[in-house]
C-alpha cells in the first residue's frame, strides 16, 4: 500500500539529460559513420562497435525514461505495489544494459586504435586488453542479471532468495571502469609525440584523444555516489549515481566518436586543426600526404613509384633517410605515425587495408 511522503518528484532529473542525450550522442554516432562513409574508407569494426554501443545506451535511457512513467524519481514508499516492481525492474534491465554500454565503447576505441597504430608492441597492448575487457563485459552482464537468486529478487524483495552484495559489485565495476579509462587514455600519447606530424598536429591530434579525461571524471564522480544509492532504502528518489550513469556513458560515446571527426574539424577550425593535405617541412620530417613540396627531386621519384605501386594514394611519410608506407588512410584523424624499420606498413587503397614492406631509400 503506498504512503504519503512529502516531497517533490526528481523524475525531471533523469528525463532531461536522457532527453538531451537521445538526440546528442546519436548525431555524434552519425557525423562519424557519415564522414568515414564520405571518405570511402568505409566502415570498420570500430565503427560497428560504437554503433552497438550507441544501441545500448539509447536501450538505457528508454528504460530510465519509462521508469519515470512508473515512478522513478518519486518516493518508494509512495508507490503502489505493482508501479514499485515495474519501475524497479526497468532499473535492473538499464543497469545491465550499461554494464555492455560502456564496455562496447572501450572496445571500440581499442578497435579504431588497432586502425591507426600499426606499432607491433602498440598492437598487442591493445589486442590484450580487448581480451580482457571483453571478458569483463559478459562478466559483469551476466552478474547483474543473475546479481540475484531467484533473478526476480532483484526487483521485488519479498520474493525469498538471496542476493550478491551490490555495493561491492559497484565498487568493483566503477574500479574496472576508472582504470581501464586512464590506460585507454595514455596509450596512444607516446606513439602520437613520436610521429612524424607536425606540432600543431600533434597537439590537437593528443587533445582530442585527451578529451576522453572527462570520461574518467564522470567515472570518478560516480564513484562517490555508488555508497548511497546502493544501501539507500529510497531507491527509486536517490538519483544521483543513476544521473552521472547516463552523463558517464554518453559522453564515452561522444569522446569516442570525436577523433573520427577530425575532417569535419580542419574544415570548420583550419587554423587549430590543419588538414592532412597540406604539405609541411619540419626537417627531420614532414608530412607528405597531399603535397610534394620540400622534396629532392630522388625523394619524388621514389614516392610517385611508391603511389603507383600501391593505386595512386598518398599514403607515405618521408624523411631524410628513409621512406616508409605508413598506415594513413583519408578518415577521421589523418594519422601519418612512423614505424621501426623492418616492420610491415600499412597501406589504404580506399578499399581495404593492405600491408606493405618498409622501403629504404637509396642515395642520391
Amino acid at each position: 500500500m503506498s504512503g504519503n511522503i512529502p516531497g517533490p518528484s526528481k523524475a525531471l532529473e533523469i528525463q532531461v539529460p536522457c532527453i538531451v542525450f537521445l538526440v546528442v550522442m546519436p548525431a555524434f554516432v552519425a557525423i562519424r559513420l557519415w564522414s568515414r562513409i564520405k571518405s570511402k574508407t568505409g566502415l570498420g569494426w570500430d565503427d560497428w562497435s560504437i554503433l552497438t554501443s550507441c544501441i545500448f545506451a539509447v536501450n538505457v535511457m528508454v528504460f530510465m525514461l519509462a521508469s519515470c512513467a512508473y515512478g522513478f524519481g518519486q518516493h518508494i514508499a509512495n508507490l503502489t505495489e505493482k508501479n514499485r516492481i515495474m519501475t524497479l525492474k526497468l532499473f535492473f534491465v538499464s543497469q545491465a544494459f550499461y554494464k555492455l554500454t560502456l564496455n562496447m565503447t572501450k572496445i571500440s576505441i581499442l578497435m579504431l586504435y588497432l586502425r591507426i597504430f600499426i606499432q607491433s608492441w602498440f598492437r598487442i597492448i591493445c589486442f590484450v586488453l580487448l581480451a580482457i575487457i571483453a571478458s569483463y563485459m559478459l562478466a559483469a552482464f551476466f552478474a547483474s542479471v543473475f546479481q540475484c537468486t531467484p533473478v526476480a529478487r532483484a526487483w521485488d524483495k519479498t520474493i525469498s532468495g538471496s542476493c550478491i552484495d551490490i555495493t561491492t559489485n559497484w565498487y568493483a565495476n566503477a574500479g574496472f571502469s576508472i582504470s581501464t579509462d586512464i590506460i585507454i587514455l595514455a596509450l596512444p600519447m607516446y606513439p602520437i609525440y613520436h610521429s612524424k606530424m607536425v606540432i600543431n598536429r600533434k597537439i590537437a591530434l593528443m587533445g582530442v584523444f585527451a578529451l576522453g579525461a572527462f570520461v574518467a571524471v564522470t567515472s570518478i564522480i560516480r564513484m562517490q555516489t555508488l555508497d548511497a544509492s546502493s544501501t539507500s532504502s529510497d531507491t527509486t528518489y536517490d538519483l544521483a549515481s543513476s544521473v552521472w550513469t547516463i552523463v558517464e556513458e554518453n559522453m564515452a560515446i561522444i569522446c569516442a566518436c570525436l577523433p573520427m571527426m577530425w575532417a569535419p574539424l580542419t574544415r570548420l577550425l583550419p587554423c587549430i586543426f590543419p588538414s592532412s593535405h597540406r604539405g609541411t617541412d619540419t626537417g627531420s620530417s614532414s608530412d607528405f600526404r597531399g603535397s610534394r613540396r620540400n622534396t629532392t627531386s630522388h625523394s619524388r621519384t621514389n614516392w610517385n613509384q611508391l603511389r603507383a605501386n600501391h593505386g595512386g594514394e598518398s599514403s607515405i611519410s618521408l624523411d631524410p633517410i628513409s621512406v616508409f608506407p605508413v598506415r594513413t588512410s583519408e578518415d577521421s584523424t589523418g594519422n601519418i605515425l612512423p614505424h621501426r624499420r623492418g616492420e610491415e606498413g600499412m597501406y589504404h587503397d580506399g578499399k581495404g587495408i593492405i600491408k606493405v614492406p618498409a622501403y629504404q631509400r637509396s642515395s642520391p
